[in-house]
């Protein structure tokens, strides 16, 4: 009897501590901030994402996912009611999106905000704000599958094409064409060897040429400099050859002031006198017995005595 007794206190203690634990859990879990609703809208998949989901901000947690249900109004629309801390800076450019935990693949929501439109989001009483929802990045790769999907076909089929074995004929004559291209050149380095280890000896000559050039140079330069010396020596007053064009000018100038003078006093006195021994010659020819006698006197003139005048 005894043992009955202690059994049964046994079983209600247990059944007092389990009601004692679930009901300190209970009040442990109670929500105890006051958290403002908001909704965000999506027509994509949200797998992962369950009621009591967290909601970070920025990696903090602000908040959890309070509700998930279809839109009654517009058909395939997923509603998500979401509870946050009213402190958090909620403005008009704040989206939201969906991410992973971990390697669990639980999901949480994830708010940001770009900046854009920096206005703090006030809710009035009874109305509810909903966030736009923006594709994650697992989401943005599913989308883009499709179209990597259809490249890479496009790709494979283009591939396809080019190796048929038409052009796979072609393609081994370009690879057997290059191999001989390679053995010419091959060739061409071998035949250029020679000329190759020549070419020290020749940079020593081209060296040496360059040199016997600006030696040349040098001489041209001094020959130049001694060639405009002596034209500035001939173009000085004291040069011999101006002093032999200043005496030959003095001379010139002596001769046309004194000498010519003389000289042309001298040719006209020449000159009379031929011209009185021509008129002499001529007297001669037409009386040369003036020679002996004389000349004759001359026949008087009108008015002077013994002129006779000349009859008609």
């Amino acid at each position: 009897m005894e043992n009955r007794s202690h059994a049964l206190w046994a079983g209600f203690f247990t059944i007092v501590l389990l009601c004692a634990t679930v009901i300190a859990g209970i009040w442990l879990n109670r929500d105890k901030s006051n958290l403002t609703s908001y909704e965000i809208v999506t027509t994509s998949a949200v797998s992962g994402l369950n009621p009591q989901a967290a909601v970070r901000y920025r990696g903090l947690a602000v908040g959890r996912v309070t509700r998930l249900d279809f839109d009654p109004v517009v058909p395939g629309q997923i509603v998500i009611r979401i509870g946050i801390n009213p402190a958090t800076p909620i403005t008009q450019s704040t989206y939201a999106t969906l991410s992973s935990q971990g390697v669990t693949g639980i999901a949480f929501v994830q708010l940001d905000d770009d900046g854009k439109r920096p206005v703090k989001i006030t809710a009035t009483e009874g109305q509810i704000i909903r966030i736009p929802l923006r594709p994650g990045m697992l989401e943005t790769l599913e989308r883009s599958s499709n179209s990597i999907l259809s490249k890479s076909t496009v790709i494979a089929e283009r591939l396809s094409a080019l190796l048929t074995p038409e052009n796979q004929q072609i393609m081994l004559g370009a690879f057997a064409k290059t191999g001989q291209a390679t053995a010419q050149w091959e060739l061409l380095a071998k035949q250029l060897s020679p000329a190759i280890q020549q070419l020290p000896a020749l940079t020593a000559q081209t060296g040496a040429t360059l040199t016997s050039i600006q030696q040349l140079a040098e001489d041209a330069r001094k020959m130049s400099q001694q060639l405009t010396l002596l034209t500035q020596q001939l173009q000085s007053p004291a040069a011999p050859f101006n002093r032999a064009l200043s005496g030959v000018e003095h001379i010139s100038d002596q001769m046309e002031l004194e000498t010519l003078p003389q000289i042309n006093a001298l040719t006209n006195d020449a000159s009379n006198s031929v011209r009185a021994f021509n008129h002499t010659l001529n007297d001669l020819q037409e009386q040369p017995q003036s020679l002996l006698f004389g000349k004759p006197a001359p026949a008087p003139g009108p008015g002077e005595s013994g002129f006779v005048a000349p009859t008609k």
